[in-house]
């Protein structure tokens, strides 16, 4: 498929109406760290539709990404929802395919545009790490330990904590500290100028965050920007810092993805829904890609899922204008640009996990948000978002420019 025919505007097309989100803070000590899931959730939603001018009465379906969240996170996201405006009519589900849940949740959303099914749909993540992520740290409390110790390595290693995999990923393709370290350097440098220059606010649904402790007198605080970028850190800095997984490893707090709070929405729709309710829309979806690899080197998952998807429309990488690739750590973001032989100008212009934060269930509407954002910014055409996911799976999408 010719890049000229992707360009090729269809009735029939998956277009984007809208790709938000909140500011992405620190988990435990951040701006919206006082804030629970559904209240994160809620202020995106609401402010999408505002900011969209949408009528809520449209929407179809929500499908919501939440990866840690009790009950997997329905009926939180159903509490938001409704809290936010959607009429009855408006379905609610979840979706967890780990670090890419919200990326997959519009996939899923697509096909059921394409199908027929619904006509307008929501695909949304949240993610609260500071109220779900700990003390299991994304790990199972409750598996049946006679089932695991019979179950085969490749079975066992889906349990794996993520830093182990990120050490795995270093040793097995040599990708050295001073490496990781002057990787994650580039992603602050970057986050910190797009931030400074406002480019990021073009994305972000500014929050009214309580930030007052339980007991005392509700006070709140509007939070514009995501606080984990660090304007000021060095190479130097960054080689001081312990190793955080393996007394002898090389990934550390510095140079891998924070722990954060956050979530995004992106609208749905066909072109002809909606020029038929007078809605512009800002980018077209293409289609997307999952690939399996091993659990214990899951890092490698985009540079997996990538070519399958451009094989799929018969593209190259240097088809693409901008790779907004998750910096889930600094390890395999290197070992899945150096494998694809990307053009590093081209992969996250505005920083990435590293310096803004890895809220996972909102991760993959984030970077479609800078995506859209950075295509718009930029002038350009075509974009591809990928993540790697634990347990050893990559995803991947591809997306137009439309405006």
């Amino acid at each position: 498929m010719s890049t000229a025919r992707l360009l090729t505007k269809s009735p029939k097309d998956i277009v984007i109406l809208s790709a938000l989100r909140t500011p992405v803070t620190k988990a435990k000590k951040g701006g919206l760290s006082k804030l629970y899931p559904e209240e994160l959730l809620y202020n995106v939603l609401k402010g999408s539709i505002e900011r969209s001018k949408v009528d809520p009465s449209l929407v179809d379906d929500i499908l919501v990404g939440a990866v840690l969240q009790t009950l997997g996170g329905q009926k939180a996201s159903a509490l938001a929802a409704k809290a936010a405006g959607f009429p009855i009519k408006t379905t609610i589900n979840t979706v967890n395919r780990q670090c890419a849940s919200s990326a997959q949740a519009l996939s899923y959303l697509a096909a059921s545009i394409r199908s027929g099914d619904i006509d307008f749909g929501i695909a949304a993540g949240v993610e609260s790490m500071t109220h779900d992520y700990f003390p299991h740290r994304g790990i199972p409390t409750r598996i049946y330990e006679p089932f695991k110790k019979q179950a085969s390595s490749e079975a066992q290693n889906v349990l794996m904590p993520m830093g182990i995999t990120s050490e795995n990923v270093a040793s097995k393709y040599n990708i050295s500290r001073k490496d990781q370290d002057e990787f994650a350097l580039k992603s602050q440098q970057k986050a910190f100028k797009a931030t400074e220059s406002g480019h990021f606010l073009k994305e972000i649904i500014p929050v009214e965050a309580r930030v007052s402790e339980e007991g005392e007198p509700e006070e709140y605080k509007t939070i514009s920007k995501d606080d984990g970028v660090r304007g000021n850190v060095t190479l130097e800095k960054l080689s001081t810092l312990k190793p955080a997984f393996s007394e002898t490893g090389t990934t550390t707090a510095g140079n891998a993805s924070q722990i954060s709070d956050g979530a995004s929405a992106v609208i749905l729709t066909t072109r002809e829904n909606a020029e038929k309710n007078g809605l512009k829309p800002i980018a077209k979806f293409i289609g997307s890609s999952v690939a399996g690899v091993e659990s214990h080197l899951m890092g490698m998952g985009p540079a997996v899922a990538i070519p399958k998807l451009l094989n799929r429309f018969d593209l190259t990488k240097d088809d693409i204008d901008i790779f907004e690739l998750n910096e889930a750590f600094a390890s395999q973001s290197l070992y899945c640009i150096r494998e694809l032989g990307l053009d590093e100008t081209k992969v996250n212009p505005y920083g990435g996990a590293i310096a803004l934060g890895h809220p996972l269930g909102a991760t993959g509407g984030r970077v479609i948000s800078t995506l859209i954002n950075g295509l718009k910014t930029q002038g350009k055409q075509l974009g591809v978002v990928s993540m790697c996911t634990s347990t050893g799976q990559g995803y991947a999408g591809l997306f137009v420019n439309e405006e």
